[in-house]
């Protein structure tokens, strides 16, 4: 177990020492990832919380803008049963950086919630719809950020409203 976690810590610091190189240059390719807590809304039918996660994948076009594929969901089960739910958007994001430390986001996109049912079953169920997204973080580390978003989905004419903070990794 502690060689594992030594061959871990080891990774990351050789890939952080790798990345921070690239984060002075605030240019070019981009990719983040992040994870945090969730809760998700629908209308009359309750709140749920679970792990939010969320992924980036773009360019920094200049020192205050970065467009890119925004992929952010939340996982949670259904009271009283053991379905994975998976909501979420994929989008076209862009965020604005007023400063290098505050980043400003937002995304239009597709907004799925996605039930996998038990395991005897099998099976899942995908509804699709328009969402929009929009979130503030803040550098708290080189590379790192603390953030929070928000994310409104309507799918077949019933709103499902997302609400996440958590922590991410950037890599410029």
């Amino acid at each position: 177990m502690h060689r594992r976690i030594a061959v871990t810590a080891l990774v990351l610091s050789v890939l952080l020492t790798g990345v921070s190189d690239l984060q002075a240059q605030r240019s070019g390719f981009i990719i983040g990832f992040g994870i945090g807590a969730g809760l998700t809304s629908v209308a009359d039918a309750g709140t749920r919380g679970g792990v939010a996660t969320d992924f980036k994948i773009g360019a920094q076009v200049n020192p205050s803008l970065q467009v890119y594929y925004l992929g952010r969901s939340n996982w949670f089960t259904l009271g009283g049963s053991s379905n994975l739910v998976i909501t979420g958007i994929s989008a076209v994001g862009a965020t604005y950086l007023p400063s290098p430390k505050v980043q400003l986001s937002g995304g239009m996109g597709v907004f799925t919630w996605t039930e996998f049912f038990g395991v005897q079953e099998f099976g899942a169920e995908t509804l699709a719809g328009f969402g929009l997204t929009g979130g503030v973080g803040y550098e708290f580390a080189d590379l790192w950020l603390l953030d929070v978003a928000v994310t409104h989905g309507w799918l077949e004419g019933v709103g499902v409203f997302e609400a996440r903070a958590g922590i991410s990794i950037l890599s410029h």
